[in-house]
C-alpha cells in the first residue's frame, strides 16, 4: 500500500516538512559521528544549516510579508516569533544546559573554571551567543555549535521584518548571490570550505542572510506561478537526492563543492520540492514537526554520551550503541513535539485575544 499523499494547503508545505526533519537528522547524525567510529559519517551534513536558512526565507514570506507590508510592526513580529520559537528552544537548551552543568560538577571539563561554567556558558547559551572558545577549542559547549545559526536565523528575521521585505526580487536575488559569493571566497582563502561560517560568526550571518534571502525569492516565484512548467518528481526522491549530497566523503576540506551544493544544488532541489507539493506524503509533516525540537536537544545526549560511561561509548565507538543514543535524542524530541502540539491551541487562543 502507497503512503497516504496530504491534501495541499497553501499555508503548509509537506514536502519542505520532510526536507527540514530529515535536514535536522543529518545534524544529528553528523555530530555523533564519533559515537559511530572514528571520523565523520554524513560528512557534508553541515550544509543542511543553509538549506535551513533558505526554508526558513521561504517561510517567514509565507507567513509575514503581506502582513509587513500592511504595517505590522517589528514589535509584534518578533512577539509572534517568540512564543513560536522560544519555549522549544529553552526547553531544549535548558536539558542541554543540566546534562553540561552535571558533567561539570563530575570533572568532565577540565580547566574550565566556576564562572565559565556557572556563568558565562549558561548566559551565552541561553543568548545563543557562540562567541568564546572554551579551553578545550570547543564552541558554545553546552550546544555543539548549534546556537550560532539560531541567532544568525534571529538577527536575518529582524532585518528582513525591518525592511528588506520591501527590497524587489531582483535586489534581494543579488544580495543573496553576493553574499554566497563571499562566502565562497571565504572557504577559498581559510581552507575550511563552508565550516568557516560558525568558526567566524560575521561569515556565518552572510551565509545566513545569503540562504535567507534567497528563500523569499523563491516563495516570490512560486507564488507567481513561474514554477509551473517544471517536471513533478517523487518528494521522496528528492530528499534523498539531499541525503546524497550530505553523504559525499571528503578528506579535508571541500570549498568548490560546498559552494556548488549550497549556489547550485540546494535551491533546485527545494524549487521541485513544492512543484510536487500535492504528491509529498502526510508523514512528511511528522518529520517536520519533529526537526526544531531534534536541532535543540540533540547535543546535550551526544556529550553525555560522549564524555561519560552511560550509554558504553566513552571507550571508544559502538554502531549499535551510537543508534540508541540517537533513538533517545529522538525520542525526546519527540516529546517535545508533542507538549508543543498540546500547548499551541491555548496560543492561538492567546494570540487572537492580544491582536
Amino acid at each position: 500500500m502507497s503512503a497516504p499523499v496530504h491534501t495541499p494547503d497553501a499555508r503548509r508545505f509537506h514536502g519542505l516538512d520532510g526536507l527540514r526533519g530529515v535536514c535536522a537528522l543529518a545534524i544529528a547524525f553528523f555530530h555523533a559521528a564519533d559515537l559511530f567510529h572514528k571520523g565523520p559519517i554524513l560528512q557534508h551534513a553541515y550544509l543542511a544549516v543553509d538549506m535551513f536558512f533558505l526554508l526558513s526565507g521561504f517561510v517567514i514570506a509565507l507567513s509575514w510579508e503581506d502582513r509587513l507590508a500592511r504595517g505590522t510592526g517589528l514589535a509584534d513580529f518578533l512577539r509572534a516569533r517568540g512564543r513560536r520559537l522560544l519555549p522549544v528552544f529553552l526547553l531544549g537548551a535548558g536539558v542541554d544546559l543540566a546534562i553540561f552543568l552535571a558533567m561539570a560538577q563530575a570533572g568532565l571539563y577540565p580547566g574550565y573554571g566556576w564562572a565559565l561554567v556557572w556563568i558565562i556558558v549558561p548566559i551565552t547559551t541561553l543568548l545563543m551567543l557562540p562567541a568564546f572558545t572554551a579551553p578545550d577549542g570547543s564552541y558554545a559547549p553546552a550546544m555543539l555549535n548549534v546556537t550560532w545559526s539560531l541567532l544568525v536565523e534571529w538577527l536575518v528575521n529582524i532585518a528582513y521584518a525591518m525592511g528588506l521585505f520591501r527590497l524587489r526580487c531582483s535586489a534581494l536575488a543579488a544580495l543573496a548571490t553576493g553574499c554566497w559569493a563571499l562566502m565562497a571566497v571565504s572557504g577559498y582563502y581559510t581552507q575550511k570550505g563552508w565550516c568557516v561560517g560558525f568558526i567566524f560568526f560575521q561569515l556565518g550571518v552572510l551565509r545566513g542572510a545569503a540562504g535567507f534571502l534567497m528563500g523569499v525569492v523563491i516563495f516570490r516565484l512560486h507564488t507567481s506561478g513561474t514554477f509551473r512548467r517544471l517536471p513533478v518528481m517523487a518528494p521522496e526522491i528528492l530528499v534523498m537526492l539531499w541525503l546524497a549530497i550530505a553523504a559525499v566523503p571528503a578528506l579535508t576540506a571541500t570549498p568548490t563543492f560546498d559552494w556548488v551544493a549550497v549556489m547550485l544544488l540546494s535551491p533546485p532541489l527545494m524549487i521541485l520540492l513544492l512543484r510536487a507539493e500535492h504528491r509529498a506524503p502526510a508523514w512528511f509533516g511528522g518529520l517536520g514537526a519533529l526537526s526544531y525540537p531534534l536541532y535543540v536537544i540533540h547535543p546535550g545526549f551526544i556529550l553525555l554520551a560522549q564524555k561519560t560511561p552511560l550509554f558504553g561509548l566513552d571507550r571508544g565507538p559502538n554502531p549499535l550503541r551510537a543508534l540508541a543514543v540517537e533513538a533517545v535524542c529522538i525520542a525526546a524530541a519527540c516529546a517535545i513535539a508533542q507538549w508543543t502540539a498540546r500547548r499551541r491551541p491555548a496560543l492561538a487562543a492567546f494570540q487572537r485575544a492580544t491582536a
